[in-house]
């Protein structure tokens, strides 16, 4: 158990704070499917908000990890995509292997971490796609300050409402 808590508050310390990104450089399709994975399929900005500011949609479980902000490192961002994270958060693990014998998260077995393992996802990422969507986070959210609406019409297309109304100052 003790383990465990060290790994849950390494995990949640690197959630909160500041980080330059990785230093590997993904493919632009990778980005590109990593962008539609985390609107679409994996619906991340559900919790993390559509720049990953962690504002969410107000229907969300609520306090998400502003992904702006996160010192998370490129392994660690896999990790917690495909394991999630443990204690009772919101944040659910996307590779349906996690958590298995073989495939163990944070260095535990689902039986190691008990009913601490993070939630089922309403659907799985394979691990091309996790790296996918990792690899769009770090070129497109990680580190890069407050959104703007430039960042708002890249992800929504130009001339969205929501970004029109960004633009005009009014609440998102």
């Amino acid at each position: 158990m003790m383990r465990f808590t060290a790994a849950v508050v390494a995990l949640a310390a690197g959630l909160a704070i500041a980080s330059p990104g990785s230093a590997q450089t993904p493919a632009a399709g990778d980005i590109g499917l990593g962008k539609r994975l985390y609107q679409d399929k994996a619906t991340c900005g559900f919790c993390h908000g559509w720049s990953g500011d962690g504002a969410g949609d107000p229907q969300s479980p609520g306090k998400a990890a502003n992904l702006r902000e996160t010192k998370l490192d490129h392994d660690q961002l896999v990790e917690v995509l495909r394991c999630g994270v443990p204690g009772g958060t919101a944040m659910p693990h996307f590779d349906k292997f996690a958590w298995t014998k073989g495939e163990e998260c944070y260095g535990m077995t689902a039986e190691e971490v008990g009913d601490k393992k993070p939630p089922t996802p309403t659907v799985g990422l394979q691990k091309r796609e996790i790296e996918a969507t990792v690899a769009y986070l770090e070129a497109k959210v990680i580190g890069k300050g407050p959104p703007t609406v430039a960042d708002c019409e890249e992800y929504f297309g130009q001339g969205s409402r929501r970004c029109q109304d960004m633009a005009a100052g009014r609440k998102q």
